[in-house]
């Protein structure tokens, strides 16, 4: 049997991180390359000997998928499309609806009837529209003689086309929403991570139990939450300059992961000791629903001038920002850390950066 190709979702940008993560991970996994949508989403790609139900706990990604078709050199014009309607009619998809059987027994049939639906997504420039494609996968379908398909809204197989510059991806979803949807919170705040980039900033700062892991802008606890997830550890701290945040952080995180402080507290003076901290995990005020540009010319160099007391010779810190003008200005001020990794990503339809730091 021919090895089945796994695609994993991630926010945009994180997909590189993700690739590291399974990469170190998984043994008997093969990372085969990534792609971008555009402002949607990353993707993974990969080979993986063991149980897919082994990756199905990864809190790093947004969805997991099984590739059916992969056709590459399509023209971007409709002449493209008719293609790729004879592409989805002859692949061969029986292992991948085997798989998603085994996975949700029973999901997608009814009176002998397979039941599918078509996600269309569009990162090329093309002469069609994106409902063009969809619905030249759905007609690829409707002429396959493997089973008789009928399309439906509800309780439906997933089909996933992705139209990329001279590529176009067809998948099956494997998961559901419960895995973009694992951080459970119950108050929110403007500009909070999603729960799956928080846990890969969260993974860039190589969780250990021996950990005293920061993050003094905590918002409404989502990578604290991540962080609580992710391992053991020996302390948690927490807190924000705004009460609403503290109190919003108080409520999602409850009485779990202990121990853990989070306090009311300016993030640029911190009732921490000196060289008390082995991690930071940040996502900063990016100067648009949260502060501003000007502000954040001040902000960044003495926060970064805090984390150098705060943080231990070897410690990690991982920041997010998407005013990266100020945060490297404020950096070539301080040269108390090392420069490891810098990715870019997007956030809330914002282009930003992650930067990983390690202490002099």
């Amino acid at each position: 049997m021919k090895k089945l190709i796994y695609i994993a979702h991630t926010q945009v940008g994180f997909e590189e991180i993700v690739a590291e993560q399974l990469r170190q991970e998984y043994t008997g996994l093969k990372v085969l390359g990534t792609r971008s949508v555009s402002d949607k989403n990353g993707m993974v790609l990969f080979h993986y000997d063991g149980a897919i139900q082994d990756l199905f706990d990864l809190r790093t990604i947004e969805d997991l998928f099984v590739q059916v078709l992969s056709q590459a050199g399509l023209p971007p014009v409709y002449a493209g499309l008719r293609l790729l309607t004879d592409g989805v009619k002859a692949a061969q998809m029986e292992d991948a609806f085997t798989l998603i059987r085994s996975l949700r027994p029973g999901f997608g049939g009814r009176g002998g009837k397979t039941r599918f639906r078509v996600i269309a997504r569009q990162a090329n420039q093309a002469s069609y529209r994106r409902v063009d494609a969809q619905e030249a996968v759905e007609k690829g379908m409707k002429q396959r003689e493997d089973r008789k398909w009928e399309l439906a809204e509800q309780s439906a197989i997933e089909l996933w086309v992705t139209m990329l510059t001279n590529e176009a991806i067809v998948a099956l979803r494997l998961s559901d929403e419960k895995m973009r949807r694992h951080t459970e919170k119950r108050e929110h705040l403007p500009a909070s991570l999603r729960p799956s980039a928080a846990a890969a900033l969260v993974w860039l700062s190589r969780p250990r139990p021996t950990d005293v892991f920061l993050d003094p802008m905590c918002g409404a606890g989502t990578i604290l939450i991540e962080r609580g997830e992710a391992g053991r550890y020996k302390q948690l701290y927490g807190g924000d300059i705004r009460e609403e945040a503290v109190a919003a952080t108080l409520t999602n995180i409850g009485p779990r992961y202990k121990p853990i402080s989070i306090e009311e507290w300016d993030a640029r003076s911190l009732p921490l000791a000196d060289e008390s901290v082995s991690n930071v995990v940040v996502n900063l005020p990016f100067g648009q629903q949260i502060g501003s540009y000007e502000e954040n010319r001040t902000l960044y160099p003495a926060f970064l001038q805090e984390m150098s007391r705060v943080v231990r010779p070897a410690g990690r810190l991982v920041a997010l920002t998407g005013d990266m003008r100020s945060f490297e200005t404020a950096l070539r001020r301080n040269t108390n850390f090392t420069l490891l990794r810098q990715f870019s990503v997007m956030v809330l339809g914002r282009a930003a950066a992650a930067y990983l730091f390690e202490r002099n």
